[in-house]
Parts: C-alpha cells; sequence; structure tokens
C-alpha cells in the first residue's frame, strides 16, 4: 500500500493505493473518524460489482443511491433526486458521502457533498483507470450544461481518495484506454522519463494479462507502479495551484479540443480519454505549426497513442464548430483561448494568441470537415 499526501494545509488528504484494499476501507474510516452515517453514490454497473463488498466493510447507518450510467446523467436533475434523497435520510454535516465509480459518478458525487447543508465530507473511491489517475484526485466537482461540459461546479477537496487497483480487472478495454489518455498526458506535461516507460510498456497496458490469473499479480504490480506515478505528479500540481489559477492549468493539456469534441458529439461519439487524445495530438500539432515543438514529438506523441489503441483523427466533425465551441470554453478568458501546448517532452507552455486560422487547419488536416 503507498500513501501520498496532497498538501493542502486544512484542506489536506491523503491518495492511498494499494491493490484488493477495499475490504479495508471501513476501518480506515474508522481510524480516522470520518463518520458512522454513511451514503454511498454509484451506478448500478459498479454497485453489482463492489457495493456489497463495500457496505460490508463499513459500520453505522449505511445507504446507497444509484445514478444511471454515462455522462449524460451528470447534470442537474440527477443532483437534485441526490439532495431529495439525502433530505428524506436526514443526512446531516456530520455525514459521510462515499463516492464510488468513475469520473461521473466522482464529479456529481463531490458536487452533491460541496453544496448539501454548504458542505459534508466526501471520499473518492475510483474504480476506473482513469478516475484513479485523474478525476478523482484535486476536488474538481461539478455537472454539465447542455451546451458545454463540467460548466456547473466548484473546488471541494475529499478528506481521502481510496483507490484499490484491482476494480481495474473488472474494466473493458475501452474504459483502460480511455484512462491511458490521461497517463500520457503526464508524461508529456511533466516527466519525460515517465512517457519513456510508458513507451516501452506499451504493450503490455491491455486487459489480456486479467484473463489468466498467473499473469494477473505481475499486470497488477505494473498498473499499481503506473497508477502511483501518475497520482503523485497530480498531487504536485495541485499542491502548487489548487484552484487552477496559473500551474494547475497545465493539466488541460488535450483537453480543451477535446472537451468541444464531446460536447459537439453529446458525449456519445468519443468518450473523455479517446477525445482527450485527439486534442492531445492536435495541441502537439499546433505548437509544431507555431515553431514550438519539433515534429519528431508530435510524432512519438501520436504513436504512443495509437499503440494504445485510441484516436488521433477526427471523425464527421465540422472544424468550424470545434473553434466556436471553444470560445464557450471555461479556459476562454478575455474573448481569448488559452492552449496548453508541449514545449518538449516534460514541459508545456500556455499561449492565449494561437491564431484560429492554423486551429482550423490543423483540425482540417486531422479529419475534421
Amino acid at each position: 500500500m503507498v500513501k501520498i499526501k496532497v498538501d493542502l494545509k486544512d484542506r489536506g488528504y491523503d491518495i492511498i493505493i494499494g491493490t484488493d484494499i477495499l475490504n479495508d476501507l471501513g476501518k480506515t474510516i474508522e481510524e480516522q473518524k470520518l463518520g458512522t452515517d454513511i451514503f454511498i453514490i454509484t451506478d448500478p454497473l459498479v454497485n453489482d460489482l463492489y457495493g456489497s463488498q463495500l457496505k460490508k466493510s463499513l459500520s453505522g447507518k449505511i445507504k446507497i443511491f444509484e445514478v444511471p450510467v454515462g455522462e449524460k446523467n451528470k447534470n442537474l436533475k440527477e443532483a437534485s433526486q441526490l439532495w431529495d434523497k439525502l433530505v428524506k435520510s436526514l443526512a446531516h454535516r456530520d455525514s459521510l458521502i462515499i463516492s464510488l465509480g468513475g469520473g461521473v459518478i466522482g464529479d456529481l458525487a463531490g458536487f452533491v457533498a460541496a453544496t448539501y447543508m454548504r458542505g459534508v465530507s466526501y471520499i473518492q473511491v475510483p474504480t476506473t483507470l482513469l478516475a484513479q489517475v485523474d478525476a478523482s484526485i484535486g476536488g474538481k466537482t461539478a455537472v454539465n450544461h447542455a451546451k458545454c461540459k463540467n460548466m456547473i461546479g466548484c473546488f471541494y477537496q475529499p478528506k481521502m481518495v481510496y483507490i484499490d487497483v484491482k476494480t481495474l480487472t473488472t474494466l473493458p478495454a475501452r474504459e483502460i484506454r480511455t484512462g491511458l489518455a490521461e497517463i500520457v498526458k503526464y508524461g508529456v506535461i511533466e516527466d519525460s522519463i515517465f512517457f519513456k516507460f510508458l513507451e516501452e510498456n506499451a504493450h503490455h497496458l491491455t486487459t489480456k494479462a486479467f484473463e489468466n490469473k498467473d499473469t494477473m499479480l505481475a499486470a497488477l504490480k505494473l498498473w499499481q507502479t503506473i497508477v502511483v506515478e501518475s497520482a503523485k505528479i497530480k498531487a504536485r500540481i495541485v499542491e502548487k495551484d489548487e484552484r487552477e489559477a496559473d500551474l494547475r492549468m497545465v493539466l488541460n493539456y488535450g483537453h480543451t479540443i477535446g472537451h468541444a469534441i464531446e460536447s459537439l458529439t453529446s458525449y456519445k461519439e468519443y468518450n473523455h480519454g479517446e477525445a482527450v487524445s485527439i486534442g492531445m495530438v492536435a495541441a502537439a500539432k499546433i505548437s509544431n505549426r507555431i515553431g514550438v515543438l519539433e515534429e519528431c514529438v508530435v510524432e512519438r506523441i501520436s504513436k504512443l497513442l495509437e499503440k494504445m489503441g485510441l484516436p488521433v483523427e477526427i471523425k464527421a466533425i465540422n472544424a468550424s464548430k470545434i473553434v466556436k465551441a471553444l470560445i464557450m470554453d471555461k479556459k476562454v478568458y478575455d474573448g481569448k483561448i488559452k492552449f496548453v501546448l508541449p514545449d518538449r517532452l516534460g514541459k508545456v507552455i500556455i499561449k492565449n494568441d494561437v491564431p484560429l486560422n492554423i486551429v482550423t487547419s490543423v483540425l482540417k488536416e486531422m479529419g475534421a470537415k
């Protein structure tokens, strides 16, 4: 088991990472005196897999609330229904919310925790790779608006992030791939050695090893290493810039165009990691076009993402619509779109003066209409 401290003074917390540790969460909650009036927010699929296991580890009054599966359900309607359930269950300020699931559940449960009675304690228990390495860490909570992803939300830190890497063994291959996009991001923005490690191990980063008991333990050891390194990188960045005033914006590498693609396809054509993969390649190409990034690095980023089974081209989306969607992004300031662009592997820069004709040209080069 590995413990990573997110040092945010009185809002600080631990990220606990291990393999086959879900049964120990209740003991950890008791030790930290986080509450005995506990509400688990999850979805039906995750509940079937881990709901009863988690519930058995806990003591006190326990209730499980389900939210339908999918990004489209991360909205104010579902948040309102959860508030209603908490009120009917007499949840109070000493209650504890546990988010059990992927990024959608984590964002929604965190938002509900942040807003119910002006804030109750919550714990993130991410069960997808994407949530384990990214969404569960940093205190971003949100719901989607019909016009833009994550438009309504706030920063609200959890009391703990508790990661059992063994939950990865029940994920479909596509869910593993979507998490890999965020992992590649960390190599590009912060750690070139980690990027090279991913290049060298890309052929192992599939679900095939989970199909055989003899290979599963070795695979989980590799996955735990990757989750730990990713969490360390994100924790360091969050510590330096909790509310995304400056440095933390580097975590948006690939997300500016990625979010636009997700929104324009109503979160159905591409999942988050797939859209971010396209966005990372687009940002690398833009960086090359303005004379910052070498072509060979663009190729390395693109090839690694392709090797992991992620898309690097855009299909059936109008380039002008993507650019229009960019203007609605939360990262627009004074009418200027902020792009996170690779300078070299392990370092990125933030530019707000990228000519839109270059953006459009790159999008069309990647297949946009």
